[in-house]
């Protein structure tokens, strides 16, 4: 693993800005701010996280460990509660096969570190039975974003930004056609992230080397949408905490949509040796970039996902 200090400053600064600047007080910012008291929440924020059959045990618990981590990371929860509401909404689910979606932490609207902290707790909670039927299922992305979706609809208050945010370490292999689910879920007003794991070890669980390789390209071209919309690459399990903070940083800062899509390019194409400064005096660990695959996967693939050329 390599520390690498990205020279993306022109598009990170924006956010450290986001971080540390107050806006300056002016008739056109009082009107925002009257504007936008309509919005309860600043962000809603469902957490869709794979738990298929590629992968074990040991590794769902890391997960878990990551997202909660994140969510508590003083970086991520002064992002989180610095919006104009000073609140934000968020549902942690699991997923797998095309009948397998569970919603362990409801939509939940928190608005103090201290809640930040409980929410990670019940992340931590949630309690993993090896013969748990749900984690040998394929791979259904398209039924994890409906099921995404439905977790969403249990907000009852209006957000700035209405976000699925959907991790995983393969292609979609099973269940609703990805695209159509999608659609659906764009056409609803939400937008879609995505937070690839790319393989750099192959467990001998693991025998789909060239579909587990372009992860990344398929959340790219297949699985993220509407504005704003962006992927961050994990470069395996070990990445995960790491990509996770800047992720829900990204995610909850109040920028326009390009600017986070441009953000977000930047910081998968960085560099390989650095270190990366997202805030003045805290630093992240990377590990190496992996260049992009030249095969396009076929998102309309009624079978298992087949790449082309």
């Amino acid at each position: 693993m390599f520390t690498r200090k990205v020279p993306i400053w022109q598009a990170i600064i924006l956010l450290v800005a986001a971080l540390i600047t107050p806006p300056s007080p002016s008739y056109a910012d009082t009107l925002t701010q009257v504007v936008a008291q309509k919005h309860q929440v600043d962000i809603a924020l469902v957490l869709a996280v794979d738990v298929s059959s590629s992968i074990d045990s040991s590794e769902r618990r890391f997960q878990r460990e990551a997202y909660a981590a994140a969510l508590q990371d003083t970086r991520v929860a002064q992002m989180a509660l610095g919006g104009r509401s000073g609140s934000v909404a968020i549902a942690y689910m699991e997923w797998s096969g095309r009948s397998y979606q569970r919603v362990h932490v409801p939509m939940r609207i928190m608005s103090s570190q201290k809640e930040l902290a409980s929410f990670a707790r019940a992340i931590l909670a949630i309690e993993d039975d090896p013969g748990d039927p749900m984690y040998f299922q394929a791979t259904a992305v398209g039924d994890a974003l409906l099921a995404a979706e439905v977790a969403m609809s249990e907000l009852r208050l209006s957000a700035r930004d209405y976000v699925i945010d959907i991790s995983g370490d393969g292609v979609w292999n099973d269940g609703s056609a990805v695209q159509s689910a999608r659609a659906h879920v764009l056409a609803q007003g939400l937008t879609v992230n995505g937070l690839p794991i790319e393989l750099t070890a192959t467990p001998q669980h693991r025998q789909d080397l060239t579909t587990v390789e372009r992860v990344s390209r398929f959340y790219a071209d297949c699985v993220i949408g509407g504005p704003g919309s962006f992927h961050l690459v994990a470069r395996g399990f070990q990445d995960i905490r790491e990509t996770l903070i800047m992720k829900l940083m990204l995610e909850m800062a109040e920028l326009p949509a390009e600017q986070k899509t441009r953000m977000a390019a930047a910081w998968n194409n960085g560099p390989q040796i650095a270190t990366a400064q997202i805030i003045p005096a805290m630093v992240l660990e990377l590990s190496p970039t992996v260049s992009a695959p030249e095969a396009q996967p076929n998102c309309e693939s009624t079978g298992p996902m087949v790449f082309v050329p």
